[in-house]
């Protein structure tokens, strides 16, 4: 093992990652981060206060305020004059006679609901050019409790399309624009998750949304005025909206993603997207967007328009080791710890640990600092260990790795960070593509039509810092997977992290994907043998395990109100002693006040079959002969 990991452990890190020690008595559930304009660092924890010190390394620090419900976002006016967005509102906190402690609090705007559930945050808090603030808001969760009494105003608790995570209150699942006197504007409906709100240099709006139903993969949404990104729990809430929608008109509506961040491979639940306007003092990255990932990562997003819209490619940017045996080991209730859980599993690749210190998880909140480093604001809320502060450094040493994609007419143009071997960038051998797809459904979706694409022609630059790989077939609606292999610069270092994934929605001339969205582009006739219990297996890997665990146990997601079923239960009122026709029912049409959803949207009869068969093979009592 030494032998293996030794080599790619030699020399120094291009970037450091350094511990912020935190002073005594402050929570380390670090759920905001930003800088003052005078250069104050400025953290707000998940407990409620803020604090402030000039120097995150040398202090002091002192506590601004206290008392504040689960805050998300900061922004600094300055340092006596601070907004950020609590759970139900967006206050500002102001230091009004000068001692250097807060004693004004006063409501921004508090026009969306909120309750109680465990899985609803408000999240922010960039502001653009003119002065307005931007929020996002998550769904709740029907794993826990939704409380209808006394709500701040009345709840709607219909389904647009059986969706489990429902949006009860006005706003939920939505981005929000707030102007400066306080006026808050709807800006587009969709969203499941979107714990990371930014705004690019150039006055973009764009946020992070998290994998699960409806949304297939993790991404970086470019938000617009009026559209709909998805999720359809917060359909209603439009203003023309006339009653239930189908997933067949919902995929009319919705807008794709500008960059997916795959499922596993790019982490699984992504925080606050930050752009390097550092002027080169963070290296060779200037106007590329970073993305935090609860766990070990850090993502790096290159942008480009094409056809008007926004897509890209995104790499990994600091990975640490998380360790596969405690993946393995890993029963489904802490999946948000490890690279998004059992489906999650089938497409990551552990690496060897950083030297120095290591990324920790948690890494939801970001700033860039005046001196060109950026600050890590860390919470597991529970579900991992080692909230606190890091800053990453860069060292000055020209790393090694791809720099951007580009899409051309034939294929992909790829930029490097420097000159790279010539005879390796155009050796067939170094290069490794595949595309696949994700569905649009209602229970989201693994990767389908997977395949390798044929690689027809290589032509390297003459200065080695690029290459053009023309394909034999390049095709809107894909996500596309570089991996370049043992690629090393033109001095013998190898590439840091080979591997990237571009999303390509729009070819350049405009055209974009014609076909199902809501189903896999199936080659051949498909003979139907009877139930196959394989082809349910990874059905349920899919679908299933995050609440019924890869042993049957049952359980359920954190926070889950009831448990699921536990196929390992016996006797007569066990889950496994009903018939296959009421289980069938149940997978294809979900049990009523029971967390189980209905999979009929998402999985086909045969597919149902299969998963059933499965489950009766793995965790059933044997039958007697």
């Amino acid at each position: 093992m030494l032998l293996i990991c030794a080599p790619l452990l030699a020399g120094a890190n291009t970037y450091d990652i350094e511990e912020i020690a935190l002073p005594k008595g402050m929570s380390p559930e670090i759920s905001g981060v930003t800088f003052t304009p005078g250069g104050s660092f400025v953290a707000v924890n998940r407990h409620g206060e803020i604090w402030i010190t000039p120097d995150p390394v040398r202090g002091p620090w002192r506590r601004f305020a206290f008392g504040l419900h689960e805050p998300l976002g900061v922004f600094a006016v300055s340092e006596s004059d601070i907004l950020v967005t609590q759970r139900p509102e967006l206050t500002r906190v102001r230091d009004s006679d000068g001692d250097g402690l807060a004693d004004h609090y006063e409501t921004i705007n508090d026009d969306w609901c909120a309750t109680d559930n465990w899985h609803e945050f408000t999240y922010g808090l960039p502001r653009d050019a003119q002065g307005d603030f931007y929020l996002s808001t998550s769904l709740p969760d029907v794993a826990g409790s939704i409380n209808t009494l006394y709500p701040r105003e009345p709840l709607n608790m219909v389904k647009v399309h059986g969706e489990r995570k429902p949006s009860p209150g006005r706003y939920q699942g939505w981005v929000l624009r707030v102007s400066p006197d306080g006026l808050m504007t709807p800006i587009a409906s969709g969203f499941r998750a979107p714990a990371g709100i930014g705004i690019s240099p150039g006055g973009d709006v764009f946020v992070t949304d998290q994998q699960g139903d409806y949304i297939a993969t993790s991404s970086l949404i470019h938000v617009q005025p009026g559209r709909f990104y998805g999720h359809a729990a917060s359909f209603k809430w439009r203003k023309d909206y006339k009653g239930p929608v189908d997933l067949k008109t919902l995929t009319k509506l919705r807008t794709p993603e500008a960059v997916a961040l795959p499922h596993g491979s790019l982490g699984g639940s992504p925080g606050e997207p930050v752009w390097d306007t550092t002027g080169g003092k963070f290296g060779p990255f200037a106007g590329q967007v970073f993305i935090g990932d609860f766990t070990k990562l850090i993502s790096r997003v290159f942008l480009e328009k094409v056809a008007g819209e926004y897509q890209g490619a995104a790499f990994p940017f600091i990975r640490d080791a998380v360790g596969l045996k405690a993946i393995q080991a890993n029963r489904g209730r802490d999946n948000l710890t490890i690279p998004a859980g059992k489906q999650g599993l089938k497409y990551f690749r552990d690496i060897p640990p950083r030297k120095g210190t290591p990324l920790r998880f948690g890494n939801m909140r970001m700033s860039f600092a005046p001196d060109g480093s950026l600050y890590v604001g860390q919470t597991t809320r529970g579900w991992g260990k080692g909230d606190g502060l890091q800053r990453i450094v860069w060292s000055g040493k020209q790393p090694v790795e791809m720099k951007k994609i580009q899409l051309t007419g034939d294929g992909f143009r790829i930029m490097f960070t420097t000159a790279m071997g010539g005879r390796q960038l155009a050796n067939p051998k170094t290069w490794r593509i595949n595309r696949f797809r994700y569905l649009y459904l209602s229970n989201g979706s693994p990767r389908v039509d997977e395949s390798k694409c044929e690689i027809r022609s290589i032509r390297p630059s003459a200065d080695g810092r690029s290459v053009e790989l023309k394909l034999a077939q390049l095709e809107p609606g894909y996500v596309y997977e570089i991996e370049p292999l043992e690629l090393t610069s033109a001095i013998g270092k190898k590439l840091e992290n080979p591997l990237a994934f571009y999303t390509l929605t729009r070819m350049l001339s405009g055209r974009t994907f014609t076909g199902p969205r809501s189903e896999p582009l199936l080659s051949g006739k498909q003979i139907d043998t009877g139930p196959n219990p394989e082809a349910g297996r990874l059905v349920y890997g899919a679908f299933c395990v995050i609440c019924h665990q890869a042993d049957g146990s049952g359980g359920g997601p954190p926070g889950a109100a009831q448990p699921a079923a536990n196929f390992r239960q016996r006797g007569p009122e066990a889950p496994l002693a009903k018939t296959d026709k009421q289980l069938l029912h149940i997978i294809t049409n979900g049990a009523e006040a029971k967390p189980m959803p209905a999979f009929g949207g998402a999985l086909k009869p045969t597919q149902i079959r299969d998963v059933l068969a499965y489950i009766r093979a793995a965790f059933d009592e044997p039958k007697s002969k």
